[in-house]
């Protein structure tokens, strides 16, 4: 049986736990924030982990990495951790954006760190990237392929590593024209949403961006991007919507106020609709 130590209780660490658990997968959770730690064990689905505050040597096949989405904070743990375990603990970082290759700037044995992308919701949507380091061994590339394939993730290993990744570049593609488009007053961020939920959204599910050109016309999309290429949003900073909603603290749901203002929705009820509908996506997408 795999043992698994996470490191980070947070919202992804929580639910790559979950989701392991359920493979008879021995899951241990580093979390040394109290008042969270205490959220994490009265959650009934967590009841077979084991939660500790003391990061030291325990006999374990992965570490999982599942901190907060910053370089340095990375780079300090996998340093520590490289001090703490034995040379045949495979690392891994949950990292969404950074080359793996920095994340192990401080480590002695750098050849043991890979990226392990889950996308969110981590326990239930199949995908992760598996991204190597110029210095991950195939060896150990493949072992992880094998024991995401074993606990029926879906895994893609990506020939080398790329900022961002291939989800997330994507994503943020999309994301940066979205708002460009709600900044210049075409839409409302309500109105975007629709738009592409009642066609990429339902489409994306079944048919690849790739493969709806093939079936669109290579010559058709060739004729079309000659023309709306050159209108694209190509800022390479964060556009001004963007940051005046930073400047503002709307973060979002999380702070109540966003694109959308949460403040009188149920967030849980919500949440749990949200997951039930991509379950749901998921088993037809399967069954086909």
């Amino acid at each position: 049986m795999h043992k698994v130590l996470i490191i980070g209780g947070g919202f992804m660490g929580s639910a790559i736990a979950k989701y392991l658990a359920q493979y008879h997968v021995s899951v241990l959770v580093y979390e040394p924030n109290q008042d969270r730690l205490q959220q994490l064990k009265e959650q009934s689905d967590l009841s077979n982990i084991t939660f500790i505050q003391q990061l030291e040597k325990i006999d374990v096949t992965y570490v999982i990495e599942a901190v907060t989405e910053n370089l340095q904070v990375k780079q300090n743990l996998f340093e520590q951790l490289d001090l703490i375990f034995d040379e045949n603990v495979l690392f891994c970082t949950n990292t969404s954006s950074y080359l793996i290759s920095d994340v192990a700037k401080k480590m002695v044995h750098k050849e043991r760190l890979i990226g392990t992308h889950f996308f969110s919701p981590a326990h239930i949507t199949p995908l992760v990237e598996v991204i190597p380091s110029p210095y991950t061994s195939k060896e150990k590339a493949n072992e992880v392929m094998q024991f995401l394939q074993d606990v029926e993730k879906k895994p893609v290993l990506l020939k080398r590593e790329i900022e961002g990744f291939v989800a997330n570049r994507l994503q943020s593609a999309l994301a940066r024209e979205a708002m460009s488009i709600v900044e210049k007053g075409i839409v409302t961020a309500e109105e975007l949403d629709f738009i592409a939920k009642m066609s990429l959204g339902v489409r994306l599910a079944d048919t690849g961006p790739l493969e709806q050109r093939d079936i669109n016309g290579l010559d058709t999309h060739f004729a079309i991007v000659n023309y709306v290429y050159p209108t694209l949003e190509n800022r390479t900073t964060p556009l001004a919507i963007h940051q005046d909603k930073i400047n503002a603290k709307h973060f979002g749901m999380k702070s109540n106020q966003g694109f959308y203002d949460w403040s009188s929705i149920d967030k849980q009820q919500y949440l749990t609709q949200k997951e039930k509908t991509l379950i749901d996506i998921i088993k037809r997408i399967k069954k086909d």
